[in-house]
């Protein structure tokens, strides 16, 4: 499969709410990226937002999810057309915006993912044109097709106008992230009352626009509930966080070997 067939499946099936499963990636090493596709994640969000990463090290993290058969979604420092148009021409499946506030931020960035009725910058030099292989109008065909938008909804004010979010054209995806919800609502709990009115209002938003919900969730623990509500596009902890848990876990087992076996000692 194509790197532009293989994006559309994945917006396709996004598109049609069908059940999706990933993780955030952290570190900028591709090796992750590979270990997360081969383990049969439908994607990774590659975290250029809250992560270290230099256009060269996204580059090749996009790479390793084409070879490992997994879509690569970018979650964005800024919503500029710059940072759009450079993880697209990588080859990216998508971005991830974080702070869309209201349907204008939101038809600006759908905007930016377009050749046709868009503003994106022409060129197929790149990966996503085939290093120059792949004629103009093909190119903008698939481009296009194959570009989705995951519109994170953080902020009371993204909330307040998700009606208007969801109803936006080439938005794909309306991707809750309660930690900022909560710093938005001025609470510190991510199950306060008021995240959690404002997580239902995102996830009725969706269901009545036709438009995929998505949510982040530290582990797995939640997702059956989630989904049972409406949420099709799960991301689930993220490298560092599987790391760490391990690590935990295999120093809880050591401890409890070495006081074994030094209580076996007389």
């Amino acid at each position: 499969m194509t790197m532009a067939a293989a994006n559309q499946a994945f917006r396709t099936r996004l598109r049609e709410r069908a059940p999706l499963g990933g993780t955030f990636v952290k570190t900028p090493a591709y090796q992750h990226v590979e270990i997360a596709g081969g383990a049969g994640l439908d994607f990774v969000v590659l975290d250029a937002e809250h992560a270290v990463f230099d256009p060269a090290q996204l580059d090749q993290c996009v790479l390793a999810a084409r070879a490992a058969s997994t879509a690569a979604v970018v979650r964005l420092p800024d919503p500029g057309a710059s940072s759009v148009l450079r993880v697209l021409d990588m080859g990216a499946a998508g971005v991830l915006v974080p702070h869309v506030v209201d349907a204008a931020c939101a038809r600006e960035i759908v905007a930016r993912t377009r050749y046709a009725s868009g503003v994106r910058g022409y060129s197929n030099s790149p990966r996503s044109g085939g290093y120059g292989a792949l004629p103009m109008a093909r190119h903008m065909r698939e481009a296009d097709a194959g570009a989705s938008v995951l519109c994170q909804i953080e902020d009371r004010a993204g909330v307040d106008n998700i009606d208007e979010i969801a109803a936006v054209p080439g938005v794909d995806c309306l991707f809750i992230g309660r930690a900022d919800l909560a710093v938005s609502y001025g609470v510190a709990e991510l199950d306060h009352p008021l995240v959690a009115q404002a997580v239902d209002k995102v996830i009725q938003a969706g269901a009545a626009a036709g438009v995929a919900v998505g949510i982040f969730l530290p582990d797995a623990g939640a997702l059956a509930a989630y989904a049972a509500r409406g949420v099709s596009l799960f991301v689930i902890g993220s490298d560092q966080s599987w790391l760490r848990t391990a690590a935990l876990g295999l120093n809880g087992h050591m401890t409890a070997a070495f006081l074994q076996t030094s209580e076996c000692k007389p």
